[in-house]
């Protein structure tokens, strides 16, 4: 934890903000860290050591939250270094470790999401995604062939690690046949696209959404775009919806939210199903890419049960 800190207080150098006080605010694959001064407070993200998006996509990032803000959708405000760049590349004194890419945001006042969930909070999330989606349709920033495509199933830059998770846990080989099994499904949509594709969120779930006293629900952490298809990045949302007791409920007003203002993609409950799956694997192997993760076993074991009931299914190609 202190090397994270020690990285926070060395982005700050590059910034013209004085902090008076900075405090860890959340911490998951990121640290981010609360910096407060004598007129305005901030929000500093500490990139992981495990680089997993391309460079540039930070650039793409500042651009989208830009133009949100220029077309009335309440994001913070993503400020420059004093170089003009909005990401502050800081090393973390360990040799094997790329630059920590940092940036530095408008902090926004409120509550996470995860903490107060309500299916009527759920529907305002769907009409957010459908707004976000609508958005990115219609524009496309320089440099946003340089983001991740989600082509694949596994798309974030990381080692393919499932195929040592299944015997390592007792698994065997369900999770590289599951991979096998999903790609077409991914490969499929690709072959025939339901729309040009176009930047998505790539992980608008709750946690990732603060209710604001002012503004409703503010979309914060786009570091996770992507360029990809609408029923990929509403799957990322379903699946996240589906960790709540009461999730299908929330899911239900999710999409009730979104069809408000925009339709409802065409794809079989089959393909959704497929698609959700691929999440997940694709989570799981970023974690087995992580070291010191308390609770492995009954994570992989998690996962192992929610494969096995899908490989029985059809994938809806």
């Amino acid at each position: 934890m202190s090397e994270h800190r020690d990285v926070a207080f060395e982005a700050l150098r590059h910034y013209d903000v004085s902090p008076q006080r900075v405090r860890l605010a959340a911490e998951s694959f990121n640290s981010v860290f609360r910096v407060t001064t004598a007129s305005a407070v901030y929000a500093l993200r500490v990139g992981a050591a495990l680089q997993i998006h391309p460079e540039g996509t930070a650039a793409v990032e500042a651009a989208w939250h830009r133009r949100l803000r220029q077309q009335g959708v309440c994001v913070p405000g993503v400020l420059p270094n004093m170089d003009g760049e909005f990401a502050t590349l800081v090393t973390d004194g360990q040799a094997e470790h790329e630059p920590r890419v940092c940036i530095l945001f408008e902090w926004v006042a409120g509550r996470s999401l995860r903490s107060c969930m309500t299916e009527r909070r759920s529907a305002a999330l769907g009409r957010l995604s459908a707004r976000l989606q609508q958005d990115a349709a219609a524009w496309s920033p320089p440099g946003a062939e340089d983001v991740l495509l989600a082509d694949r199933v596994l798309y974030w830059r990381l080692p393919e690690q499932l195929s040592l998770a299944g015997p390592r846990f007792g698994f065997g080989t369900l999770f590289v046949d599951a991979l096998a099994r999903a790609q077409p499904v991914v490969d499929s949509l690709w072959q025939s696209p339901p729309h040009p594709p176009h930047l998505v969120h790539g992980d608008l779930s709750p946690q990732n959404v603060i209710v604001s006293p002012r503004n409703g629900l503010v979309p914060i952490d786009f570091q996770d775009t992507v360029r990809g298809f609408e029923i990929q990045d509403l799957s990322i949302t379903v699946a996240a919806l589906r960790r709540w007791p009461d999730g299908d409920r929330l899911v239900d007003a999710f999409r009730s939210g979104y069809v408000e203002s925009r339709r409802w993609p065409e794809v079989s409950p089959a393909l959704l199903e497929s698609l959700i799956l691929a999440r997940g694997l694709h989570q799981m192997n970023l974690t087995l890419n992580m070291t010191d993760i308390d609770g492995l076993e009954s994570y992989v074991a998690t996962h192992a049960e929610r494969v096995r009931a899908w490989m029985r299914c059809p994938t809806g190609l």
